[in-house]
Formats: C-alpha cells, sequence, structure tokens
C-alpha cells in the first residue's frame, strides 16, 4: 500500500489522511458534507477511522469516492486506500480451514465406518436401479 508518511515519518491512517487532504484545501467538514450531501457525523466518523459507524464496507467505499471527488483527490486511488484499511481490519481468512477440510476433519477414521457407509451407498443404489 501507498501510506503517506506524516512529518515524523510514520504512515497516516486512511481517516487521517482523509482529513490532512480536506483541511490542506481549506475546506470544512461541513462543506464537504454540502457537496456530498453526505452528513457530517458520517463523514467525521470516516476521518475517524470508525468505518463501522459509515456502514457496510460497500457503502464506504461509495463515501470515500465522493467525499475524495468533493475534496479534489483521486476517488479510485482514495477508494483503494480505503480498501487496503478495511482488509487489514478484517481477520485472515486463512486462520479458517476449508469447508473440505472441515469436513474430512469431522469424519470417522475407523475402517468399519467406510465399510458400512459404502454397503449402504450401494444397496441403495441397487434398489433406485431396479425400480
Amino acid at each position: 500500500m501507498r501510506e503517506v508518511p506524516q512529518g515524523d515519518g510514520d504512515p497516516l491512517s486512511f481517516g487521517a489522511y482523509l482529513k490532512q487532504s480536506r483541511v490542506m484545501r481549506g475546506l470544512s467538514l461541513e462543506e464537504v458534507a454540502l457537496a456530498t450531501k453526505v452528513p457530517a457525523r458520517i463523514l467525521a466518523a470516516l476521518e475517524a477511522d470508525d468505518f463501522k459507524a459509515v456502514g457496510d464496507g460497500g457503502h464506504a467505499l461509495l463515501i470515500a469516492r465522493s467525499c475524495a471527488a468533493a475534496i479534489g483527490l483521486d476517488p479510485e486511488e482514495t477508494a483503494l486506500r480505503l480498501e487496503e484499511e478495511l482488509q487489514r481490519q478484517r481477520p485472515a481468512a486463512a486462520a479458517r480451514p476449508s469447508s473440505w477440510k472441515r469436513l474430512l476433519s469431522a469424519t470417522p477414521r475407523e475402517p468399519l465406518v467406510w465399510i458400512v457407509v459404502a454397503v449402504t451407498v450401494i444397496l441403495c443404489a441397487v434398489v433406485l436401479l431396479r425400480r
């Protein structure tokens, strides 16, 4: 991700980047709210990195694009920054095993059980084919 460094070299969060860009252009939060028709409290939540108050990720992306356009930023790059921020905040999907791995780990390993299952399936197939 392309981080925007602060004066001391630390990268800015998405909300801080958005707020800094707005302030540098001399715009108030109310002016941006008026231009975007988004309530100022929602824009303030976005600048505070409170993405839950904004709504789901898709809604936050729409607001971020609109806000970026009103401020004079590239809406697509701003949306990309927000997507990257939201990705960092999501729990890792790799930590959760896939459905097949969970199914296989939950199935019994005893050969006798597998034999009974196989015989049952074969008998059901034979009965269905004779009809």
